[in-house]
């Protein structure tokens, strides 16, 4: 999820808010996707929408305001990860139907 948002921020602020068709090509020429007029008339009135979002979202005073970490006030239990008993390798293996140098050998899944 962080990297579509990153995607995101990456093309507003690398967008020419005053020439939309230029960044709509950019955008086409970077996925490989050639877009009719009608199709650019489309995007362009999409992303015209988003620059406004942002624009609005960039103008909210945030000084005082902590970032927010999780809506959830749940927190997470954590305990020691301690092991009960040691076990040998040997011990291991006494049972094993095949080993091989002090590891179990097991049918391959892929070919």
């Amino acid at each position: 999820m962080r990297y579509r948002i990153y995607i995101w921020e990456k093309i507003y602020m690398d967008m020419d808010k005053n020439n939309l068709d230029k960044t709509l090509k950019t955008l086409g020429s970077l996925s490989k996707i050639n877009l009719t007029d009608a199709e650019k008339n489309t995007a362009a009135e999409f992303f015209d929408l988003w620059i406004n979002k942002f624009d609005t979202l960039e103008n909210i005073n945030t000084e005082n305001i902590e970032p927010l970490v999780t809506v959830s006030s749940l927190e997470n239990v954590m305990r020691e990860d301690m092991s009960d008993k040691m076990v040998n390798i040997e011990e291991l293996l006494e049972n094993a139907p095949e080993q091989y140098n002090g590891y179990f050998v097991v049918p391959r899944i892929l070919e």
